[in-house]
């Protein structure tokens, strides 16, 4: 999912502290999804795939990457890349095949400078499910070339098919999010984030989210030392679609003026 809602994001029953920090980095996220991308209701060819993104308030200027190791998996490094810490994997054309390279288990990140550990420990990645479906769109419709400024999405999801909803407005010419609400009950059906640019083509996405660890609907924090972050373990299935908005008022308005001053010279020749 791209984006943190691309968005996919953390589940997990128990996270394992392996390491102390010897300085606080500002971690304010953590997320690890593994996910499954539906297109308009639709599975995508080669569907999963499996993402790290860490998002930090203040980014420490020792900082230069972040070591990744999955206990029985091939370990990788995640490094800062247009002002975002995240790794994507490949695409996967089933949920076997993803694991066989990202098993459940324990993951521990080591944040480190060039010459030492910032900060070290473990997230449980374990004990997860697949969600049972995907949210089904019913406004915007798929490519909708007239949706308003400050539009309101329409879906409808049955509620045992998970344990949460995320949603994201993309715009894939920035390459970022425009407005995202993660996470949200199960029983939401719709959702006006804000206005839009007029005349621009989106992204919309909805996730259904299977989560351990939520409280009263807010992601779990971890504190190790000086740092104290939120963290999202999950397994997601998102379905995306895409729209366009409608031209700026002024714009229709000059449309019609050019629209009516046409006839009047028909009516006159």
């Amino acid at each position: 999912m791209k984006k943190l809602i691309t968005t996919c994001a953390v589940v997990g029953l128990i996270m394992a502290v392996t390491g102390a920090a010897q300085a606080a980095l500002d971690v304010n996220t953590i997320v690890m999804t593994s996910c499954k991308d539906f297109h308009d209701g639709f599975v995508e060819t080669d569907p999963w795939n499996f993402e790290i993104w860490v998002e930090l308030d203040d980014p420490d200027d020792d900082l230069d990457h972040i070591d990744v190791s999955p206990f029985g998996g091939t370990p990788f490094t995640i490094y800062e890349a247009f002002g975002y810490w995240e790794h994507d994997s490949n695409d996967y054309s089933d949920l076997t095949a993803l694991r066989g390279d990202y098993p459940t288990g324990t993951y521990t990140f080591d944040f480190r400078s060039t010459v030492s550990s910032l900060l070290t420990f473990g997230l449980d990645y374990n004990d997860l499910s697949e969600p049972l479906g995907h949210v089904d769109f019913t406004y915007p419709d798929d490519g909708a070339m007239d949706v308003p400024l400050v539009p309101t999405y329409e879906w409808d999801v049955d509620l045992g098919d998970g344990d949460a909803l995320g949603m994201e407005v993309w715009d894939p010419v920035a390459d970022d999010d425009v407005y995202d609400y993660i996470p949200a009950p199960m029983d939401t059906n719709s959702w006006t984030p804000g206005p839009l640019d007029p005349s621009h083509t989106y992204e919309l996405e909805v996730s259904v989210f299977k989560v351990k660890g939520l409280v009263e609907g807010k992601l779990p924090i971890l504190t190790v030392g000086d740092d104290m972050f939120e963290y999202a373990l999950l397994m997601e299935h998102i379905n995306e679609i895409g729209f366009t908005t409608v031209p700026e008022p002024a714009t229709i308005a000059l449309l019609g003026f050019g629209a009516l001053s046409l006839i009047r010279r028909k009516k006159r020749a």
